[in-house]
């Protein structure tokens, strides 16, 4: 664990697009390290009293970090280890081959938008999700069941690997909004409408290895940052150098538990609890991997485009009032996207983000 400088408050604050809230007569806890929690209750029907205690094992980690592992989630260590190898075996393409696809490398699609910043050194290939069973082919989000594949004749077997793989994520994912939905003390399907026909995408993130004698002082592999929707599912390689800053400023690592997923409550499920539930910092470095080039694979899992996100009743109360006025889920986080296509680094200031959706 490391303790934040006093002088890397200012070169924190740049990245910092927490919402900035108190939590609803809670405490956060500080110096904790992140938990592991056994999800076999909900991925093999557990009872009622084995999902409570998942449920109250997530309420207190959401409140404290909103970081945890997902351990026993019913994807073998095997087939996730399956799913980064094949990542590799993508971005070893040639560039142009990459270029066809919805890949975008080091700094960004537009690399001299933000000129005087270090740029995050990885490249990723973003792939959206399948269609799921009664969705319609005339979906609002056009992205969905059309990713852009390699030409099968150079990796074959890929698109049908990764399409299965990620439909399982996606199940996974409406289980734990049920686990969620039960910590908020809520019924079990109150968050299942809203995550039916989910938004987001499954993106390979490649860090190339990087000499921290030469980097950039405020370079990573992804810079401090907030993800936008309701939750990441990520799985990382042996390699690890993923952190997330606690509410004292300290960043504490998440080393690589094999066959588990790294999980992190995002913005949206922050606001949705009223800021009850946290949506910290965390970023990725590549300083430490040798020769090697790291490797991880999150779920973006985002409500459906249209949800209106607003405070939860279980989150508000006559002395503890909502904070934040509805927003539409699709549009909110289209807008931080667009920023970190320009500029090659995660969006920041969601402040910023909603003057641009007030604007048009």
């Amino acid at each position: 664990m490391q303790t934040v400088k006093d002088d890397e408050v200012k070169l924190f604050a740049d990245f910092d697009n927490r919402q900035r809230v108190q939590s609803i007569g809670q405490k956060r806890q500080t110096g904790k390290t992140i938990p592991v929690i056994d999800f076999s209750a909900y991925a093999h029907g557990g009872s009622l009293e084995e999902r409570k205690r998942v449920a109250r094992a997530l309420h207190e980690t959401c409140i404290d970090t909103g970081f945890f592992y997902l351990a026993n989630h019913g994807i073998s260590e095997a087939e996730i280890t399956l799913a980064h190898d094949w990542g590799r075996l993508f971005f070893e393409l040639p560039p142009e081959v990459k270029a066809a696809c919805n890949y975008t490398p080091v700094g960004g699609k537009n690399p001299g938008a933000n000129p005087d910043k270090d740029t995050d050194q990885k490249q990723t290939y973003s792939l959206p999700r399948p269609l799921l069973p009664g969705e319609v082919e005339d979906h609002p989000n056009r992205m969905l069941g059309r990713g852009k594949w390699v030409d099968p004749a150079l990796m074959p077997g890929f698109r049908e690997f990764l399409e299965a793989h990620v439909v399982k994520r996606i199940r996974v994912a409406q289980l734990l909004c049920r686990a969620l939905a039960l910590s908020l003390d809520l019924p079990e399907d109150y968050l299942d409408a809203a995550h039916r026909f989910p938004s987001g995408s499954l993106t390979y993130n490649y860090y190339p290895p990087v000499d921290p004698a030469t980097a950039g002082r405020t370079q990573w592999g992804i810079s401090p940052h907030t993800d936008y929707g309701s939750f990441s599912l990520l799985s990382q390689d042996e390699l690890g150098g993923l952190e997330v800053r606690d509410s004292s400023g300290q960043w504490i690592d998440l080393p690589p538990i094999p066959g588990a997923f790294v999980v992190n409550i995002a913005d949206l499920m922050a606001r949705w609890t009223n800021g009850y539930y946290v949506s910290s910092l965390h970023r990725a470095s590549n300083f430490n991997t040798g020769t090697r080039a790291r490797i991880s694979l999150p779920l973006f899992f985002n409500p459906h485009a249209a949800t209106i996100i607003e405070c939860l009743p279980t989150c508000q109360s006559p002395a503890n009032p909502a904070k934040y006025e509805p927003v539409e889920a699709g549009p909110y986080v289209q807008a931080l996207i667009q920023q970190s296509n320009r500029i090659g680094r995660p969006g920041v200031m969601q402040r910023m983000a909603e003057e641009r959706l007030q604007r048009g």
